[in-house]
């Protein structure tokens, strides 16, 4: 395979890739939005039974517990994604130019931080006066 044939290859590869990934996302953004929405018409319709604060408050409770479940979960999901995204896109780059391609890639070193310049020491001389 030339070069051009792997640009190629790799290019598609990483279209799929991110075409499926961001279905995915969307897909999952859905699902949250439903949950979100499906959470509140729960919680709402317990509105009218509420008596009293204590009532009130373990309620609030609840509603804060699912929805910060609800979050977890999602981030969670929405992060194992973007990882298998990637976990994809190094095996495409991986297979279109070979192991021994990558490993050999230039590594750039961070730029080592310039040490602050010492301030010279001044001695204070005292002033005598001439009297």
């Amino acid at each position: 395979m030339n070069i051009i044939e792997k640009q190629t290859a790799l290019t598609k590869s990483l279209y799929e890739i991110n075409s499926n990934t961001l279905k995915a996302l969307f897909e999952l953004q859905k699902n949250n939005v439903s949950a979100y929405i499906e959470t509140n018409r729960t919680f709402g319709e317990k509105l009218p039974e509420i008596k009293s604060v204590e009532t009130l408050m373990g309620v609030q409770k609840e509603y804060g517990t699912a929805l910060w479940s609800n979050a977890k979960g999602a981030f969670q999901a929405q992060n194992d994604i973007v990882k298998e995204a990637l976990t994809e896109a190094k095996s495409a780059v991986t297979h279109a130019y070979g192991q021994e391609q990558v490993e050999q890639a230039p590594v750039v070193a961070k730029k080592a931080k310039a040490k602050p310049k010492a301030k010279a020491k001044t001695k204070a001389k005292a002033k005598t006066a001439a009297a």
